[in-house]
């Protein structure tokens, strides 16, 4: 197995490549002892399974849930979602919903509710604040990579095409 060492967090490494983020978590097999991200470059390499929900159109591959488990993801906590768990599932719930929802008091506290959840799955600490504050900071980062793409694609239709 090759295995490569990522200098950056990996939603970045997942656009910078073309990969989706969900098949770079796919796969991450370990991290190193300064905390960066190991994958395997031979899971890189395969073409992800016809029907995947990253490949299905119409599955949202942006928003809150997305920014969410990259934030997770990333350091210091490096919880990604294992095969047998619902985190995939509920990104891409969030997703859909959208922003607005995930920040009114329904929405936030279903997210919260999930997140509390996941933890005592996994035997980790749940402090409402902090979890809060990661679910507020993926709406954010939802919304600013939303007006970047609107951005882009308003960018492109006034640009004249190449000769």
């Amino acid at each position: 197995m090759k295995r490569i060492v990522v200098d950056e967090d990996l939603a970045s490494f997942a656009h910078q490549h073309g990969y989706t983020f969900s098949h770079v978590m796919q796969c991450l097999v370990s991290h190193t002892d300064e905390g960066m991200p190991v994958l395997d470059q031979d899971c890189l390499d395969q073409p992800l399974p016809n029907g995947t929900a990253s490949d299905q159109p119409g599955h949202a591959r942006h928003g809150p849930g997305t920014e969410l488990k990259a934030l997770l993801a990333g350091w210091p906590f490096y919880i990604v979602s294992s095969p047998d768990c619902k985190c995939t599932t509920r990104a891409r719930y969030m997703d859909e919903k959208g922003c607005d929802w995930c920040e009114s008091d329904e929405g936030m506290a279903e997210i919260l509710g999930f997140l509390r959840e996941a933890a005592e799955e996994r035997g980790l600490p749940f402090v409402d604040a902090a979890a809060r504050f990661l679910v507020r900071r993926a709406i954010a980062n939802a919304r600013k990579a939303e007006a970047n793409r609107a951005r882009e694609a308003e960018s492109a239709k006034e640009s004249p095409p190449a000769v």
